[in-house]
């Protein structure tokens, strides 16, 4: 790769220029400051990072904010932390170059069509918001534009423009988000130019991903990942699973290749049906995907005489819900594997679900994504 052309003020990348080894014992290390203040995990040695395959132009999804310089030119970015200060994304090193080709075409054609940038403080303007997603087995970049307002007119002629400039263009949907604040998406989707999803191959699996549903930007990284976990399952085809924050179910999936039935929650209803439909797509009849909250759910479970060998769980940066803590002895699982993007809010539920009889054997870093401080971990926890 060529000089990043924002190094070094690009926040998000604070190891760029860092020896890749060096940027994972950083991580390692992170790991380690996180466990070490809980006294149930003094005996777990954190285990070397497993590293990414690729160091730059490995992630399949950007969430940019747009906004116009002082020239009127539109500009894609991210906020510096603590502030409202736009730091330029315009050619990105670590995003996948089908997404920086698909999100200068959209800025450059918008302006050409008269479509405004979105001005926080005095509340106008259309476009705020450009998300694309990239699908390395389709080759095609879904594309999110968030608007302040329905009526955009001149989106349908947008999305034309775009196509004429860049083959890597796959569907354009709207969504509709006026509501002040940092929430990306609002609850409003319109389709501009099909189709609505994308299809994404990681493993043996195809799974499908709509615009506001999660999916991991590191393909390579998320396959490791979830081979980890069914490995670390030891799961018997007498053995039932429960996948809770399944997402689009692709851990879930991994899990019914081995076990009796596996049971995947989602709190999401658009991801909820994107994992039904990813079981139909790839041949899962022994999965089975319910939407609402994992504690709500999870408690249904055990009240209902539900026991399963294995649970699997991969919350928000926040942690687990206290009452899935409380629920999970109730399940009764052997072993416990947690999945995180935060190893502080991982250590203080590792030490929560000692207290509740679940002893953490081993923890395992992944790179997720190079170039950052971003670190995901695995523990397995099996009940003393």
């Amino acid at each position: 790769m060529g000089a990043c052309p924002h190094a070094p003020q690009c926040v998000p990348c604070p190891f760029r220029g860092l020896a890749y080894r060096a940027q994972l014992a950083r991580k390692k290390q992170r790991v380690i400051e996180a466990v070490a203040p809980y006294s149930s995990l003094a005996p777990v040695e954190v285990e070397d990072v497993v590293g990414s395959r690729d160091l730059f132009g490995y992630r399949n999804v950007a969430k940019l904010v747009v906004r116009a310089d002082s020239g009127g030119r539109l500009r894609a970015g991210v906020y510096a932390p603590g502030s409202h200060r736009l730091v330029d994304a315009d050619g990105c090193e670590v995003q996948h170059p089908a997404i920086n080709e698909v999100v200068s075409a959209a800025l450059e054609e918008s302006a050409r069509l008269g479509i405004s940038a979105y001005d926080e403080t005095a509340r106008e303007g259309d476009l705020r918001y450009l998300v694309a997603r990239y699908s390395a087995w389709q080759k095609r970049v879904l594309l999110v534009v968030v608007t302040r307002a329905r009526r955009l007119p001149a989106l349908a002629a947008l999305a034309k423009a775009i196509s004429r400039r860049s083959r890597w263009l796959g569907g354009v949907v709207q969504n509709v988000n006026a509501d002040p604040g940092n929430v990306i998406l609002g609850r409003e989707w319109a389709t501009i130019r099909p189709p609505a999803e994308i299809v994404e191959r990681i493993g043996f699996l195809k799974l499908q991903s709509a615009p506001g549903s999660f999916l991991q930007a590191n393909v390579w990284t998320a396959r490791r990942i979830y081979e980890t976990v069914l490995a670390w399952s030891a799961l018997t085809n007498d053995e039932r699973a429960l996948d809770l924050y399944t997402g689009v179910g692709a851990l879930a999936l991994h899990l019914a290749t081995a076990a009796e039935r596996v049971v995947g929650v989602e709190d999401a209803p658009q991801a909820a049906r994107d994992a039904r439909a990813n079981a139909r797509r790839n041949g899962f009849h022994n999965a089975r995907f319910l939407d609402g909250e994992s504690h709500r759910r999870a408690a249904e479970l055990a009240d209902a005489g539900e026991r399963f060998a294995v649970v699997t769980v991969n919350p928000p940066r926040k942690g687990l819900d206290p009452a899935v803590v409380e629920t999970l002895p109730h399940l009764a699982p052997r072993r416990i594997l947690y999945v995180s993007c935060q190893p502080e809010s991982l250590a203080r539920d590792l030490e929560r679900l000692a207290t509740v009889g679940y002893t953490t054997i081993r923890v395992q870093p992944f790179d997720m994504l190079p170039q950052t401080d971003h670190v995901e971990v695995l523990a397995q926890l099996d009940r003393a």
